[in-house]
């Protein structure tokens, strides 16, 4: 059955390839994630029209790529593919895979090298990669990917970050041209804050990305990022956190709302991923607090 979240090219091939997705989510603005696992199978990919990045989660050392009777083999866990929108490629899946994958449009790289790097985007070309060695991007998988309930609202905006730092690293060190960032100094002018705190404020039951934020100002999300940690002394993702939790502490206090609504109302998809956010912030349950 087909996910609308995953680009669909991809889909069917993996899924015909006997893939299982293990979980997905859209981030909107060509951007989407997955976690593929796999075992004894091929699959072939012919100009999917996007860029596909791939992280080895588990497994892949006896996976082989085929191109043109040429056979690369090499895969493991923390190793990463590269595959551009026009490539042609072959595989042979031997045995048991876990991969992470994520898949941006060449308009959102375009639109990232020309925010973040100012390039001209039709200068842009990625490199062709399989089996490379990547610890920064095995780390962010591992750190700052993972761990998060892609289905969670309250996670959407770390996870729409984490993309970004993806598609920076990958302009950096995977283009065809050598690419520098731009130093980023100072933080958001004092009317761009009011403008931030009080979307925030009106929307923080909502899923917002980093790119919601980001367009308020006219900074690409890159910029943006950095600016806001300096005005505001923590990541977008955090502050968005501290406003859901102290929202959640006013429904606490002074209503007749039920864990489940709270929780709703604040941008958390269910009670138990709300407990352990607002436990981890206050150090108490919302129960315990709201008896206080």
């Amino acid at each position: 059955m087909y996910s609308a979240e995953v680009n669909q090219d991809v889909y069917q091939v993996l899924d015909e390839a006997g893939a299982t997705a293990l979980r997905s989510a859209n981030l909107g603005c060509g951007l989407s994630v997955a976690q593929w696992y796999n075992q004894k199978n091929e699959a072939e990919y012919d100009q999917p029209g996007h860029h596909t990045f791939s992280v080895y989660l588990n497994g892949g050392e006896a996976v082989e790529r085929v191109d043109a009777g040429r056979t690369r083999l090499g895969g493991a866990p923390g190793k990463i593919c590269l595959l551009p929108d026009d490539h042609r490629s072959q595989w042979r899946i031997p045995k048991k895979l876990e991969m992470f994958h994520l898949y941006f449009s060449g308009e959102k790289l375009k639109s990232m090298a020309l925010k973040v790097f100012d390039r001209d985007p039709r200068q842009i070309s990625l490199r062709d990669l399989s089996f490379e060695t990547d610890r920064y991007a095995e780390g962010l998988v591992k750190l700052a990917v993972m761990p998060l309930d892609w289905k969670e609202p309250a996670d959407k905006l770390a996870l729409s970050t984490v993309a970004d730092l993806f598609l920076i690293h990958i302009l950096k060190n995977y283009s065809e041209i050598s690419l520098n960032i731009p130093a980023v100094k100072g933080g958001l002018p004092p009317h761009m804050v009011g403008i931030i705190k009080a979307y925030v404020n009106e929307h923080f039951g909502d899923a917002i990305s980093i790119d919601d934020l980001a367009k308020l100002t006219g900074y690409s999300s890159f910029h943006f990022s950095h600016m806001f940690k300096e005005s505001f002394g923590q990541p977008p993702y955090r502050y968005l956190n501290m406003v859901r939790i102290e929202k959640a502490k006013e429904l606490l206090r002074g209503g007749p709302l039920s864990l489940v609504q709270v929780a709703l109302s604040c941008g958390f998809s269910s009670q138990a991923h709300f407990s352990a956010r607002f436990k981890q912030a206050s150090g108490v349950t919302p129960r315990r607090f709201r008896c206080l």
